[in-house]
C-alpha cells in the first residue's frame, strides 16, 4: 500500500480516453469479493509500529487467529502480504528473492504451508522499477518493470494465489506506459497458466471504467485509506462518483484495506483513528457496494468492535451474494433528513423484485444525532400497496418494530450508519 499519492485523476483521465481495446482477464476467478487479511496495519513492537514490517512469523500467528477466531469458517482466507516481504533480484535468474531475515524458510514454504491450512496467499509489487515503501527497511526493493514475465512466472512457480500490482518506481514519472504496463503485466499472468487473481492499484485510472476488468479482477479508484474518518469519508465519495459502474463477478471495485477496529500499536493491542461509529460506517459501506474485504489491523489481538463487526455473518452473506447488482447511493432520497447534506441513503436490492433491500442510513453531520429516512418510493415500492415494511438491525442482529407512514427512519450517531435488512410487506408487485 503506497504512501505517496497517484498521479493526478485528471492526466489519467486523459490517458485512459485514448485507450484501445485490450485482452480480457480471463481467469475464472474472484467470482465473488475477496476477503482476506493485509500485512499494513499490524506491527509487533515500538519500533515496528507504523510501518509494513511483515515477517514469517507475524503472517502465519495472524492466519492461525483467523482459523481460531472464526474469520477463516466465514470466508476470510486470503494471506496478502503487501510492501514487506521482498529484497532484491538473483544476479543469475533476475528472479526475486524474499528477504530471509524476515521469512527464513522461504516463500514457497510458506505458500504450502498456507494452502495446507486452507488459506490463499497473496503478494506485492510494483509496476515500476521500485516499491513504494520497502518496509520499513533501508533498501530499495525491485519492482517489476522490465521483468514483468519472469515475476509472474516466480509467482506462478511459487503457487501464489493473488497478486497486488502496485504503481510506484520510475513508472510515476511516466504515466504514457501505464495503459500498456498493465496489459502487459495481466498478459504475463495469464500466459503462466496458473490461477492469480490481480489486484491493480493505478490501473483503473489508465484503462478506464470500461475496460479495467478486462485487466484486473481487483482494482483500486480512490487514494490510499488510512485509518481517519476523513480519508474513509473521501473513500466512500469516491464509491459514489462510480455511479453506474458496477462491479460483476470476476471483477470488483475495490475501496482499500479496513481499518477497523484500528492499527496495531505499542501501547495497546490497537491504537483508534475512529470512533466505533465511524468503524461501523467503513464496514457498512465497503460491504453494501461489494468491495473487496482485507481487514488491515491485527486480528490476533481483536477488539470487541472488530469480533462483532467482522464475524458478522449475516452482513458478510448479503456482501457474497452475487444475485443483485452491488449497492449504490439513492440519489433520489433528497429528502432522507432535515439537512439532506447532513446525512445519505445508500441501499442494496436482495432480489430481482426489488422487494427486499439492504440499507445504510448514513449520518455525515459532525455533531448532532440525525434522524434519517428513506421513503418507500425511494425503493420503487408503491406505498398504497402495503402495510408496510419488516425492518432488521444487522448490527444488532434482532428485529425491530414495522415500518409504517411510506418510509423508514433510524436515529443516527454522527459519523455513524444504521444498517438494516427491510422488507415490503403486501402481496401487489412493487
Amino acid at each position: 500500500m503506497p504512501t505517496d499519492k497517484k498521479p493526478t485523476r485528471t492526466v489519467l483521465t486523459v490517458i485512459a480516453a485514448l485507450v484501445v481495446p485490450i485482452l480480457a482477464l480471463d481467469n475464472g476467478l474472484a467470482r465473488k469479493p475477496p476477503l482476506g487479511w493485509s500485512t499494513w496495519l499490524t506491527c509487533e513492537d515500538d519500533k515496528e509500529c507504523g510501518h509494513d514490517v511483515c515477517n514469517e512469523a507475524e503472517v502465519k500467528a495472524s492466519a492461525l487467529a483467523l482459523q481460531s477466531n472464526g474469520m477463516q469458517a466465514l470466508g476470510w482466507h486470503y494471506i496478502v502480504l503487501d510492501d514487506c516481504w521482498a529484497y532484491a533480484r538473483n544476479t543469475t535468474t533476475g528472479r526475486l528473492t524474499w528477504d530471509a531475515s524476515r521469512f527464513p524458510s522461504g516463500m514457497p514454504a510458506l505458500v504450502e504451508w498456507m494452502h495446507e491450512r486452507n488459506f490463499l496467499l497473496g503478494l506485492y509489487t510494483s509496476a515500476g522499477n521500485e516499491t513504494c515503501s520497502s518496509g520499513g527497511r533501508p533498501i530499495t526493493v525491485p519492482g517489476s518493470r522490465g521483468h514483468y514475465d519472469v515475476d509472474a512466472q516466480t509467482f506462478a512457480d511459487w503457487r501464489v494465489d493473488y497478486v497486488k500490482l502496485d504503481w510506484c518506481g520510475d513508472v510515476k514519472h511516466e504515466p504514457w506506459v501505464g495503459p500498456s504496463a498493465h496489459h502487459e503485466f495481466a498478459t504475463a499472468m495469464n500466459a503462466t497458466g496458473r490461477p492469480m487473481i490481480l489486484e491493480v492499484v493505478a490501473g483503473y485510472f489508465f484503462t478506464g471504467p470500461a475496460q479495467v476488468a478486462s485487466v484486473a479482477n481487483v482494482w483500486r479508484f480512490c487514494e490510499d485509506h488510512h485509518d481517519s474518518w476523513k480519508s474513509t469519508a473521501e473513500n466512500v465519495l469516491c464509491r459514489e462518483d462510480q455511479g453506474a459502474r458496477s462491479s460483476l463477478p470476476g471483477g470488483w471495485g475495490y475501496m482499500d484495506v479496513l481499518t477497523t477496529g484500528g492499527a496495531g500499536c505499542s501501547l495497546a493491542a490497537h491504537c483508534p483513528g475512529q470512533t466505533e461509529d465511524e468503524y461501523r460506517t467503513e464496514f457498512a459501506i465497503w460491504t453494501l457496494t461489494q468491495s473487496p474485504l482485507m481487514i488491515a489491523t491485527d486480528v490476533r489481538n481483536m477488539s470487541s468492535l472488530a469480533q462483532a463487526t467482522l464475524l458478522n455473518a449475516e452482513i458478510l452473506s448479503v456482501h457474497q451474494s452475487t444475485a443483485t447488482l452491488p449497492g449504490r447511493r439513492l440519489a433520489t432520497a433528497a429528502d432522507a433528513c432535515a439537512l439532506p447534506a447532513l446525512c445519505a441513503v445508500w441501499g442494496r436490492a436482495l432480489n430481482a423484485a426489488g422487494t427486499t433491500w439492504i440499507l445504510a442510513l448514513v449520518n455525515l453531520d459532525n455533531i448532532s444525532v440525525q434522524e434519517v429516512s428513506v421513503s418507500f418510493a425511494d425503493l420503487g415500492w408503491n406505498a398504497s400497496a402495503m402495510a408496510g415494511a419488516l425492518v432488521r438491525d444487522l448490527w444488532a442482529r434482532h428485529d425491530l418494530p414495522d415500518a409504517t407512514g411510506g418510509k423508514v427512519t433510524a436515529r443516527v450517531p454522527t459519523h455513524g450508519t444504521a444498517l438494516l435488512r427491510v422488507e415490503r410487506i403486501g402481496n401487489r408487485d412493487p
